[in-house]
């Protein structure tokens, strides 16, 4: 493993910075110096006192297996400020490109320990497709913990990219179809090169 991460350490040409939002709950920066290799930290925008905000650091690292297959792995760990709870895992995503433009499927496997909740392991499970130049559809189901607990959700939604920018607005409700606890985020990520 040490080896692999050795291999991939080949220094960008230039580096890429982003910035964006995840599921209208966290607000995050990154960077990738390195090919392969990036940093990223996140922080929560709950309307809560600076205390009860919660701040997450990873580094991560993308990957192709061949034309079709590429994905990304994440090691994290973050708190509480008040030191409340920590949690610390890890995330494998991988892409299938069936048809670059009609068909890619992906998968996310997120083991995560939490120092009150314990063990838990989310997934996502999505396919999505492109029928016009800017936009694109997806849908799937996942337990991925949109807070900190897993909970199973089906989900739609769209993805509108233009430039450096790419926005994800999404629906998501329980496997048990409770429309009362249907949720309606947001995620966008803007990239750049430096």
């Amino acid at each position: 493993m040490i080896l692999l991460l050795l291999c991939g350490m080949s220094y960008a040409r230039e580096s890429t910075y982003f910035l964006g939002m995840q599921n209208s709950k966290y607000a995050y920066v990154g960077m990738r110096p390195y090919e392969n290799w990036g940093l990223l930290y996140k922080n929560s925008i709950f309307a809560q006192d600076v205390e009860l905000q919660y701040g997450r650091i990873a580094v991560f690292y993308s990957f192709f297996l061949s034309n079709d297959l590429s994905g990304k792995c994440f090691f994290f760990g973050g708190m509480r400020f008040n030191g409340d709870y920590y949690d610390v895992g890890s995330e494998l995503e991988l892409k299938y490109t069936l048809h670059p433009r009609y068909l890619i499927s992906r998968g996310v496997l997120q083991p995560r320990y939490d120092s009150e909740i314990g063990r838990m392991l989310g997934y996502s499970i999505s396919v999505q497709t492109k029928p016009f130049e800017e936009i694109a559809l997806f849908a799937g189901f996942k337990n991925l913990p949109e807070y900190r607990d897993v909970e199973r959700r089906v989900f739609v939604g769209l993805v509108f990219e233009s430039g450096h920018l790419k926005v994800e607005p999404e629906i998501s409700l329980p496997l048990e179809m409770d429309m009362e606890r249907t949720r309606v985020t947001i995620s966008f990520i803007y990239v750049n090169s430096i």
